[in-house]
């Protein structure tokens, strides 16, 4: 798991990384370029609140985030190391 804290970042952690999907949280502009970019890897894209207009000191639902963590990451190892 990565976490980054900006666009020309995350774009670097898919390329070393080659992730089995990607949860991310930006603008609209941001997020669907960064959709884009990433193609052809899956990509759960949560739209960031903002209460200060346009992309300024933005906040992300917790509940998104963890809804989209439990939807898409595989439990199974964790299962598996509990029997």
């Amino acid at each position: 798991m990565a976490i980054a804290t900006g666009g020309t970042i995350a774009r670097r952690i898919v390329v070393e990384n080659r992730p089995a999907i990607i949860v991310a949280v930006a603008c609209e502009r941001d997020l669907a370029s960064g959709i884009q970019d990433t193609y052809p890897l899956p990509v759960f894209g949560v739209l960031n609140i903002r209460p200060h207009g346009p992309c300024l000191d933005t906040l992300v639902s917790l509940d998104q985030i963890r809804w989209a963590l439990e939807k898409f990451v595989d439990t199974s190892y964790e299962q598996r190391q509990k029997a």
